[in-house]
């Protein structure tokens, strides 16, 4: 199955998140409306950031478009639309505010370049998504930036694409190896059902054991929270809870207890892992598990070969080592052609 077909028969909303700055998500969002357009998917557009300006503000090089046909749904900023030069039907104009105005909900009625900047806030980018669909939206993508992740939690999207390229490093295998990490993060799998009800209603960070006995931990983060975890962990530990986020320094702290083989960690979901690989993989091999409440569905890994500094990949050699080492994943060079 293409997967635009796919998207579009399982899913109502796609965050789309880069793994760097012009790792190539731009690429993948046109990629994808390109497709939708061609099998006539009424798609709606909105972004956690600001997207669609024809040069980068911050590095000053030259960005890709989006191009968007009659049809497309939007949820953008007013000041963003006058900017644009695609001609639209405003049908809605939203109480949710950006620093380029508020969010108008439009129509396209003649085709062109768009920017898009949606609302920062998880909760308005649920909602504004939810609006797109009231209007007609078979599917939402909504552009998630590189520092805004949490677009791709499944509260906010029911799935996510994650589009990597060759400008996190000049060495493809390093390359690889940051993105294998993180395809392996967001494919963590749910903790069973029992535990997640359990969690769920304490709602903190905490400590179940085989006895039945839960300790609540009084810690406003996960962060600062791994010594006393570690403190309270004995030998019928089975499950350590940590709401918010976790850290290598968690991490590292959990990794120092006699019982890390006897418990699993788990965590909201992936957006929470802010952990290098080299933190990561140490705990795994000191026998942590780690689950998630709610599980991400990764339903493609887009590639760029093509870095802006000047470098770029061999298309067929970066695909494949992608492939090598990523399994049960669509891995697409959009830049090449895709499927």
């Amino acid at each position: 199955m293409r997967l635009i077909d796919e998207i579009n028969n399982k899913f109502k909303s796609i965050s789309i998140i880069g793994l760097a700055k012009n790792a190539g998500k731009t690429v993948a969002l046109n990629y994808l409306i390109d497709k939708a357009n061609q099998e006539k998917i009424t798609i709606g557009l909105t972004s956690t950031g600001r997207d669609g300006e024809s040069s980068d503000l911050v590095t000053n090089t030259e960005k890709p478009t989006i191009f968007v046909e009659e049809g497309v749904l939007v949820a953008t900023a007013r000041h963003a639309l006058l900017l644009s030069d695609a001609k639209v039907e405003i049908l809605e104009v939203t109480n949710y505010n950006t620093p380029m105005g508020e969010v108008v909900i439009s129509k396209v009625k003649h085709s062109g370049n768009i920017q898009i900047a949606g609302p920062a806030n998880t909760k308005e980018i649920k909602e504004v998504s939810d609006i797109l669909i009231k209007y007609g939206a078979q599917v939402v993508f909504v552009d998630g930036a590189i520092d805004r992740k949490a677009s791709s939690s499944p509260i906010i999207t029911d799935a996510c694409i994650i589009a990597t390229g060759a400008v996190l490093s000049r060495d493809i295998k390093k390359v690889v190896e940051k993105t294998a990490y993180t395809i392996e993060c967001y494919q963590l799998k749910e903790v069973d059902k029992q535990i997640k009800d359990k969690i769920n209603e304490i709602a903190s960070t905490c400590i179940i054991s085989n006895t039945g006995k839960i300790i609540k931990l009084n810690v406003k983060t996960g962060i600062t929270a791994g010594k006393m975890i570690t403190e309270n962990i004995d030998k019928n530990t089975t499950c350590v809870y940590v709401k918010g986020a976790i850290t290598s320094l968690l991490i590292k702290e959990l990794c120092q207890s006699e019982f890390i083989k006897g418990f699993k960690l788990v965590i909201d979901d992936a957006t929470k892992i802010f952990i290098d690989n080299h933190h990561w993989n140490e705990a795994k091999k000191r026998g942590l598990k780690v689950e998630t409440i709610n599980a991400i569905k990764v339903v493609a890994l887009t590639l760029n070969p093509v870095s802006p500094e000047g470098y770029c990949f061999d298309s067929a050699e970066f695909s494949e080592k992608m492939k090598y080492y990523i399994k049960n994943t669509n891995i697409i060079d959009v830049v090449s052609g895709g499927e």
